[in-house]
Parts: C-alpha cells; sequence; structure tokens
C-alpha cells in the first residue's frame, strides 16, 4: 500500500467519522430534546464543534494531498514500536474494563504508571509520585472543579473535596 492510498483511506474514514457524527446531532439527540439551545444546555454542540474542527483540518489535509502528490511508501514500523503500541492499547482497554469495577482511584494509578513504564521511564519513585499526583490531581479537577462524579467502583471510593 502507498502512503498516498493509506492517507485517502483515513480521510475517508474521519470523514465518515464526521458525517456520522452530524448524523447523530440531527436523528438521536434531536428526538431526545438535546440538541438544541445554547452550548451550557446544548449536548450536542460540543460533538458537533470537534467534527467541524475534524473536516476543516480533514479539507486542509486533502487539499494538501492534491497539490503535493507522493507515491512514497509507507515506513514499516519497527517491532518494538508495533509492541509498545499494542501494549499501550492493552492498558487503556484493561483500565476501561476496570473502571467501572474498581472505580477512578484504583484504576488510574496504576494505569498511568504502566503507561510510563511502557513508555520507557524506569525510575520507580518517580513513576508513583507522577501517577499518584497526576491521579489526585485530575480527580480534584473533575469533581471539585467540573462537578462530575467519578466511577467509586465496588468500594465505592470517593474524596470529600
Amino acid at each position: 500500500m502507498s502512503a498516498r492510498l493509506a492517507e485517502w483511506v483515513a480521510i475517508a474514514f474521519f470523514a465518515a467519522l464526521g458525517a456520522l457524527v452530524f448524523q447523530q446531532v440531527a436523528t438521536s439527540m434531536a428526538e431526545q430534546g438535546i440538541a438544541s439551545g445554547g452550548p451550557y444546555d446544548n449536548a450536542a454542540s460540543y460533538p458537533r464543534n470537534i467534527a467541524i474542527l475534524m473536516l476543516a483540518l480533514l479539507a486542509v489535509q486533502l487539499v494538501r494531498d492534491l497539490l503535493f502528490k507522493s507515491d512514497q511508501p509507507i515506513e514499516t514500523a519497527s517491532l518494538p514500536a508495533v509492541r509498545r503500541a499494542v501494549g499501550l492499547l492493552a492498558v487503556f482497554a484493561i483500565y476501561l474494563v476496570c473502571l467501572d469495577w474498581l472505580g477512578y482511584h484504583l484504576s488510574t494509578t496504576p494505569m498511568a504508571m504502566a503507561v510510563m513504564w511502557l513508555c520507557g521511564a524506569r525510575n520507580l519513585p518517580n513513576i508513583v509520585s507522577i501517577a499518584l499526583g497526576m491521579a489526585f490531581v485530575m480527580a480534584f479537577a473533575f469533581e471539585k472543579v467540573l462537578n462530575v462524579v467519578l466511577p467509586g467502583g465496588i468500594f465505592g471510593l470517593n474524596i470529600p473535596w
């Protein structure tokens, strides 16, 4: 597969994804009554704006591809890079499965530690402290600042900020 064909496939995929967002906003979200009103009342405004941004960037990429033709072959990724990507995907999938069961506070720190380890960090005290700090800062931002209730898991763990 040439790089040009791969770029066209990616453009088609993301264009279809943008079209799907607009279809959902026009049908499902409209039927639920959440696709109208101002930006604070309109649940469809964020996905719609992201889709508009994505389609605008796709238009730029499309113009770039049409103006600067290239048939360079795709560079194959090295085996360690592929292993890292698959490992990161697996860590994220395990995190999503454990999030509802164990809750945010018991799932996020090990996930962050695993991501740092897969990305090459090997200083365990730094990994633990950064993962704990990141988990607590994000929990504070979501729970206290944004008033989002994070999953408590089977133990119902939530920090009373």
